[in-house]
C-alpha cells in the first residue's frame, strides 16, 4: 500500500457548497475560504477542518465501524488516496481492512478481529462476495483458487474451511502455497507510519519502511520477501526475520550461478553454521530501497558503497583500507579505484586464510593482473606492496625511511 506522492490538485469549494457539505457532517465553523488539498498524503490535518469528531460514525454505514476505535492510527492507514474528489468520493475496500484485521502477525497474534460478523450486520443469509455464485462450490471457484488463493480467497476462508468441504465431496487437494493472506504492500498502514517505534533496550527503534517508491522491489507485495511473517504454516530457514528476508532473493531471482557461488561463501557457510550475523543478499543489496542496475548512475552508485556493503561488519578492513592509489582513491570518489569486492570478490567471498581466496599470497598476482598490467602483477611486485592495502601505517612504521619522511611531512602520504 502506497500513499500518492503526486502533486495535490487544489480545488476551492464555493461558499454555499462548503457550508453545506460541513453542516452535513455536524462541523459549525464558518468555512469561508475553505480549500481542500485533494492529492498527497493523507494525514490528519487535512481531515480536521470537517472531520472534528472523528470518533462519531455516519449512520448511513453498512458494516459496525468506530473511528474512535482507530483513532490511535493514522488516515493513511486505511485511506490510502484522498477520499473526497470532484467525481466523488471514493469508498473503502474491505482488502484494506484486512490489513490488520484477521492478520496474525508474528508472537502478537490475531492484530484485530477477523470475524465476519463482528464488523458486519447479520441479514440472516450467508455472506458472500457476489461473484460467489450458487454454484460456486463446483467448478467455478477451481480456476480462481489457483490464481488468487493467497491475494483474495485467504482473506475470508480458512485452509481448515477448504479442507472440510475437500473431505466431504471425496477431493485431494494440497495448497502449492503457504495458506496465508497477501495483502501487497498492505503493512504500510502500520510501517509506514513514522510513530511506529519501539523502545529497547539499546534505545529507540524504528520501525517505518521507507525507500519502497524508489524500489526495484516497489510491486512486490511484502510477503515475497518476509513469507513468515505470521510464524506460522512457513518453515523459516533461521529464527530471525531479517535473515530469512535476506535469503529470500533466490525465491524469484534466477541468478544460480550467483547463488551457487554464494553457498560456497564464507558467509553462507557462517550462516550454516548459526552465526546470524553473517552477510546475506539483503546485508549487501539492501532491501526496501534496493536499486536497479541497469542504468550508469546505478552502477556508479553501487561502485561507491564500500562503506555500507562492507565496512559495517569489517570495520578495522575499511578503515585500513588507506594506501594512495587504492582506499585513499577509492574514498576520495575516484571512479576507476578498486572497490572490497574487486579484489575479495562477491557473492563467493572466501576467508583471507582460505588457499582460494583471491587475496591469498598465491593467487594476488592473478587478482592484481585484473586491473594492472602483466608486468606490474609480478610476484616481485605484488610481494613488494601487498601489505600496503590494509597495512601501510604498519608498514610505514617499520621502514625507517618511510618513518623519517613522515615525520618531516608531519604524517602526511
Amino acid at each position: 500500500m502506497r500513499a500518492e506522492t503526486r502533486s495535490g490538485r487544489l480545488v476551492s469549494i464555493a461558499l454555499a457548497a462548503a457550508a453545506l457539505a460541513c453542516a452535513t457532517i455536524g462541523w459549525s465553523a464558518v468555512a469561508y475560504g475553505l480549500t481542500i488539498d485533494i492529492g498527497g498524503t493523507v494525514f490528519a490535518d487535512k481531515c480536521a477542518p470537517c472531520h472534528g469528531n472523528v470518533a462519531k460514525t455516519p449512520d448511513t454505514f453498512p458494516v459496525k465501524f468506530s473511528h474512535g476505535n482507530h483513532i490511535t492510527y493514522a488516515c493513511s492507514s486505511c485511506h490510502t488516496q484522498f477520499p473526497h474528489r470532484p467525481e466523488g468520493t471514493l469508498k473503502m475496500d474491505m482488502k484494506q481492512c484486512f490489513n490488520c484485521h484477521a492478520l496474525v502477525h508474528g508472537p502478537q497474534g490475531v492484530l484485530a478481529t477477523g470475524k465476519c460478523y463482528d464488523c458486519h450486520y447479520s441479514t440472516g443469509k450467508p455472506l458472500r462476495p457476489a461473484f460467489h455464485t450458487e454454484d460456486w462450490a463446483e467448478t467455478p471457484h477451481v480456476q480462481p483458487a489457483r490464481d488468487e488463493l493467497t491475494t483474495k480467497c485467504a482473506m475470508c476462508h480458512t485452509l481448515k474451511q477448504c479442507d472440510d468441504c475437500h473431505i466431504k465431496t471425496g477431493v485431494q487437494w494440497k495448497p502449492p502455497v503457504p495458506f496465508l493472506y497477501d495483502a501487497g504492500t498492505g503493512c504500510q498502514a502500520c510501517h509506514g507510519s513514522p510513530n511506529l517505534v519501539r523502545t529497547t533496550s539499546t534505545g529507540v527503534k524504528s520501525f517505518q519502511v521507507t525507500g519502497l517508491e524508489r524500489s526495484a522491489h516497489r510491486d512486490l507485495s511484502c510477503q515475497k520477501c518476509h513469507p513468515d511473517f505470521a510464524y506460522a504454516e512457513v518453515k523459516p530457514a533461521t529464527p530471525l526475520w531479517n535473515v530469512n528476508a535476506g535469503l529470500a532473493c533466490a525465491e524469484c531471482h534466477d541468478h544460480d550461478a550467483q547463488a551457487k557461488k554464494y553457498a560456497e561463501s564464507v558467509h553462507a557457510k557462517e550462516i550454516a553454521k548459526g552465526n546470524l550475523r553473517s552477510a546475506t543478499c539483503g546485508s549487501c543489496h539492501r532491501g526496501h530501497d534496493i536499486q536497479r542496475l541497469d542504468t550508469k548512475e546505478a552502477s556508479e552508485a553501487l561502485h561507491a558503497s564500500a562503506e555500507s556493503m562492507c565496512g559495517t561488519c569489517h570495520q578495522d578492513y575499511w578503515d585500513s583500507y588507506s594506501d594512495y592509489y587504492h582506499g585513499a582513491a577509492y574514498k576520495r570518489g575516484a571512479k576507476d579505484a578498486p572497490a572490497c569486492w574487486d579484489c575479495h570478490d562477491a557473492h563467493d567471498v572466501k576467508a583471507a586464510g582460505d588457499p582460494a581466496s583471491p587475496v591469498d599470497p598465491a593467487n594476488l598476482p592473478e587478482t592484481c593482473a585484473r586491473c594492472h598490467q602483466h608486468k606490474d602483477s609480478s610476484e616481485s611486485f605484488v610481494r613488494a606492496s601487498r601489505d600496503l592495502i590494509h597495512k601501510k601505517v604498519a608498514v610505514r612504521q617499520n621502514n625507517g625511511l618511510l618513518r623519517l619522511v613522515g615525520s618531516i611531512l608531519g604524517g602526511r602520504d
